[in-house]
């Protein structure tokens, strides 16, 4: 052999050795297994560094090293992970970090956006669940942020009370974006009907699942292009309730009621009819066939059928829900109104089209604060009065008080936002608004007329997916309160400016009559019309659905525009 190939032989022999040596180090030594991870990941090969990187944890894990030594070598794995694409040991990593004692070391943005990074990787896995409870704890942070640029229309702070507006993050997180982000994976994982889905957990688990959908679903329901990932979302919330807590159970009634209108909106019009029938049926078994707060669901039914063109059945519903109030109020449940001069201003509309004065103040003003009225601001706050509005034997502070005490909810909090506004509050609202979004003009919103009540729950505006607002939806009409606007609205600039929170005084046979025979949905052209709706109430002449709302056809006729 010549001496050229015994070379050649022994540098073969060295390497085998020196690669032997260092093979036994990496897989048995922690400290080199490390070292080798953060060379590796210092110059991009994440995929072969995380090899030795978990090796090193394997090893101090077996050896007892403490856990504050592990925190941050065990985060700067899992990042690698990330970048990596290897999200199974990279949500295995982040969900470990969270969960350990160190966790409180971090920064509040370095935990909102790992949990970021397992919402995002969750739903690349197919996994709605985790990724729902982080997205709507992303929502429940941003607060009145939620409630989007689109929907800023008449909130803010007054001359007195300055910081109260809807708070747009600057600095920190963006939990909305944040949210945004996530509505695609949503739609993608979710299936529109909710029953191909499937979800682990004990009855505790698949609740909270539930409530998270419902807050997210109910979110992306009010956003552009958002209604895929609503109807995935809600349906998904509806199985789970409907599994475990049955048909009849109020939170179950709240997710449907819900989900039927964005199948609605994305034309799976027999699907919402149908969960407007399961609905329907459930309050029936649980409230008696002869209950008048069966009127929501008979109304919302109703509507399906005249979207389908079903009049004859529509109106069937509508003379069943007309017997059911003849029940429960008697056959002359409206009365004469001698004293329209006075009630005038508690029952006129407002809005771009019905426009108040600029040197209007309403006559009647109280403090809430002397009805025991939870406040969100100090008691002297001009939005802190309201009208006295004393109508049908009670005034409007007290029904709000009552109504109040009527929905309160466990974990949830009502209290008043705003009720009276002065012309001068609201132009200046307006302008300081201008640029975010669609502050009511001057003389166009209820606030001025005092009649108006901003309600937050945990003093954050109330939320169509609160269990307040589903409470308020079924009862606020017996306390003499509508909703001025709701769903799908063209009151203000916008597409569809729902606000959950704004509630209208009009007194109880008012709400009476608009849950009754009402535009379902229009309140200020119910307002606009409501003497002819008063006659006809009174004459027993009720409006027929298959010949059509005479009173807003006069009123389309007299304005000549069928849009207030």
């Amino acid at each position: 052999m010549r001496g050229r190939d015994v070379l050649a032989i022994c540098l073969l022999g060295l390497a085998a050795a020196y690669a032997g040596s260092f093979y036994g180090l990496t897989r048995f030594n922690p400290e080199a297994a490390w070292s080798r991870f953060e060379l590796l990941n210092a110059v991009g090969y994440e995929r072969r560094a995380v090899d030795h990187g978990d090796q090193a944890l394997d090893l101090w894990l077996a050896e007892g090293v403490d856990e504050r030594f592990l925190h941050p070598r065990r985060l700067e794995l899992a990042d690698a992970h990330f970048r990596g694409g290897e999200r199974v040991q990279a949500i295995q990593h982040y969900r470990t970090s969270l969960l350990s004692l160190e966790a409180s070391s971090l920064s509040d943005q370095r935990r909102v956006e790992i949990r970021r990074r397992l919402a995002t990787m969750f739903l690349l896995e197919g996994q709605a669940q985790p990724a729902a409870i982080i997205a709507a704890s992303f929502l429940e942070r941003a607060g009145d942020a939620a409630v989007g640029t689109a929907h800023n229309h008449d909130h803010g702070p007054d001359e007195d009370h300055a910081g109260e507006a809807i708070r747009y993050p600057e600095d920190g997180p963006n939990f909305i974006a944040m949210v945004d982000e996530m509505r695609e994976g949503f739609t993608d994982v979710l299936p529109a009907d909710g029953m191909t889905a499937r979800f682990d957990g004990d009855q505790d688990q698949l609740l909270q699942s539930a409530d998270a959908m419902t807050d997210l679903g109910g979110y992306y329901a009010q956003q552009d292009n958002g209604d895929y990932a609503a109807a995935g979302l809600l349906a998904a919330a509806y199985s789970i309730r409907m599994a475990q807590l049955g048909p009849d159970h109020a939170d179950t009634v709240q997710v449907a009621l819900l989900l039927a209108p964005v199948y609605e909106r994305i034309d799976r019009i027999s699907d919402a009819e149908k969960v407007y029938e399961e609905v329907f049926r459930a309050q029936e078994r649980v409230r008696g066939a002869n209950n008048p707060e069966l009127s929501l669901y008979i109304r919302l039914l109703a509507g399906n059928y005249e979207k389908q063109n079903r009049l004859t059945e529509a109106e069937a519903l509508n003379r069943h829900m007309r017997q059911l109030f003849r029940d429960a109020y008697g056959a002359r449940r409206y009365a004469a109104n001698r004293s329209r001069d006075r009630l005038f201003d508690v029952n006129r509309p407002v809005s771009m089209t019905f426009r108040l004065d600029g040197d209007y103040v309403p006559p009647d003003l109280v403090r809430a604060e002397l009805y025991d009225i939870p406040l969100s601001k100090p008691a002297g706050v001009e939005e802190m009065q309201m009208r006295e509005a004393k109508i049908d034997g009670t005034s409007m502070p007290e029904a709000l008080a009552a109504l109040f005490d009527a929905c309160a909810q466990d974990g949830e909090r009502l209290s008043l936002r705003s009720a009276y506004r002065s012309h001068r509050t609201q132009t200046v609202l307006h302008e300081i608004n201008r640029a975010r979004g669609t502050v009511a003009h001057p003389g166009t919103s209820e606030h001025q007329l005092g009649l108006a009540a901003d309600v937050d729950v945990n003093r954050r505006f109330m939320r169509g997916t609160d269990r307040s607002y589903a409470c308020f939806e079924k009862k606020a009409w017996q306390y003499g309160f509508i909703l001025s606007f709701p769903v799908g609205n063209t009151y203000l600039p916008g597409e569809d400016t729902f606000e959950p929170w704004h509630w209208r005084f009009v007194g109880p046979q008012t709400s009476l009559l608009y849950r009754e025979i009402g535009p379902w949905g229009r309140p200020q052209e119910f307002l606009a019309a409501l003497p002819c709706y008063e006659e006809r109430a009174l004459s027993g002449l009720f409006v027929d659905r298959e010949r059509g709302d005479v009173c807003l056809q006069a009123l389309d006729e007299s304005s000549g525009t069928s849009d207030s």
